[in-house]
């Protein structure tokens, strides 16, 4: 906040006013100097005590001297943080008759500045107004700082109004638009509800001043907007910029990788996080990084991430992920040890679907007196009754087909009663045979429970 007192030596000439010019006697000068070196040393007590002294001079002081005196202490109160004070004191400022242009302007600027300050939003809108009238060429932190009152009172469209004509302003005098005024026209444009323009002003926000911040908010952005490749292009650039690095981000980087089906970066990104510690091994984290580890193909490196998460939760749930992933491997006698740890996990939701996904396991392992067992078992629910049925005749049928075989190995295969053929089975998967009419039951497709890691 510049004293008149300095000010005077360093403003461009002015034209010649009509009005007669006033000047500050010697005496009241030597004052009021005094009270600008006080002001300088941070002595503002003394600064008021000398300012005092010119103000008991009352009706002698001419109306330039007493523009200038409750200009410095303004000065003084404002850097008392006495903002009420200051304010009254740049309201006397304005009252004095035939006010020099110059300190006029500056103080009705100073005064909306101050009104700002302490939230009176009308009183600085109407002081800026009137300040418009008065200077030729206004500057666009002016409009600015008419645009934050607007926003303040959420008159958003006058709020815009201004900022672009600050924006018009700069551009004429070949100036950058600066990172608040972008940062507020964004805003603005939120709250009008015009997503479309707030992602234009923080595309302009990202290549001119990036930032963590603004990378997320434009991804957020074209997330409202439904615009999910531009949303993950986003992300993905913010990433490789060393610009996303939170636990939350990167798990949103990580999901967006894998709806748009580009499940490798996933992988990618989470083996990282992990290894650098960004990220926390726990249940949510570990099912998504096993999700993306089966989208990708990446079955044997999917199976300890699953073990690790069904060890961690002890569910039901995860248990019988690990035993659908080691199915899918062939490893059967792991994938009975994990679905019979899923019957006895916590939160066991369809228990007769694991016992389905049990016994073709068993099935495919050889252990048919075990696999006709656990059929039996699964026949007692409605959903999965008919298909375990199909199983037990099947089962039953190979029991007695293999038991004939042993008695008279001779009379081969055929010599024993066979259940219909199996359905829908490849021809280089012999040992994973299925029942007919048997609906998915298979080790990683058998009801709710059956459900892959990467559903």
């Amino acid at each position: 906040m510049a004293s008149p007192l300095h000010a005077q030596d360093s403003k461009k000439p002015q034209k010649p006013q009509t009005k007669q010019t006033q000047f500050i006697s010697q005496a009241v000068f030597k004052d009021l100097e005094k009270a600008q070196q006080a002001i300088d040393a941070k002595d503002y007590a003394g600064a008021i005590t000398a300012l005092d002294v010119v103000k008991a001079k009352g009706d002698k002081l001419n109306d330039y001297e007493r523009a200038t005196l409750f200009n410095l202490y303004a000065a003084v109160y404002y850097n008392l943080d006495d903002t009420p004070k200051a304010i009254a004191s740049y309201i006397e400022v304005l009252k004095t008759p035939d006010l020099p242009e110059g300190l006029r302007d500056s103080t009705l600027f100073a005064l909306a500045q101050m009104y700002f300050v302490t939230e009176d939003y009308p009183r600085a809108i109407q002081v800026l107004n009137q300040w418009f009238k008065t200077v030729p060429e206004p500057s666009a932190d002016a409009y600015v700082l008419l645009a934050q009152a607007h926003y303040q009172l959420e008159a958003f469209k006058k709020a815009e109004t201004a900022l672009i004509d600050a924006l018009k302003l700069a551009k004429q005098k070949q100036q950058a638009p600066k990172e608040n005024w972008l940062a507020l026209l964004r805003a603005v444009y939120y709250e009008l509800g015009d997503y479309a323009k707030a992602a234009k002003v923080l595309e302009i926000l990202v290549a001119q001043y990036p930032s963590e911040s603004y990378v997320l908010q434009l991804s957020g952005m074209y997330g409202l907007m439904g615009e999910q490749k531009k949303q993950l292009a986003t992300l993905h650039a913010g990433y490789l910029g060393g610009l996303v690095t939170s636990k939350g981000d990167l798990l949103n980087l990580a999901r967006l990788y894998l709806v748009e089906d580009v499940p490798y970066p996933a992988v990618q990104l989470l083996t990282k996080a992990f290894k650098d510690q960004a990220i926390e091994p726990d249940a949510e984290t570990l099912q998504l990084y096993a999700q993306a580890l089966a989208l990708a193909q990446e079955r044997d490196a999917q199976i300890p991430v699953l073990k690790r998460l069904a060890d961690l939760t002890g569910e039901s749930k995860h248990y019988a992920f690990l035993g659908q992933a080691q199915a899918e491997a062939g490893n059967w006698s792991e994938a009975i040890s994990a679905f019979q740890m899923a019957l006895q996990g916590k939160d066991v939701d369809d228990a007769s679907g694991i016992r389905m996904q049990l016994g073709t396991a068993q099935f495919n392992a050889g252990r048919l007196s075990d696999a006709r067992r656990t059929f039996i078992a699964a026949s007692e629910s409605d959903q999965h009754g008919q298909t375990a049925s199909n199983w037990i005749k099947f089962v039953g049928a190979e029991i007695e087909r293999k038991r004939v075989l042993e008695q008279d190995p001779a009379t081969g295969p055929q010599a024993a009663p066979v259940a219909d053929d199996p359905a829908d089975v490849e021809s280089d998967n012999e040992s994973a045979a299925q029942p007919a009419e048997i609906e998915q039951a298979t080790p990683v497709t058998e009801g709710r429970a059956a459900e892959t890691a990467h559903a």
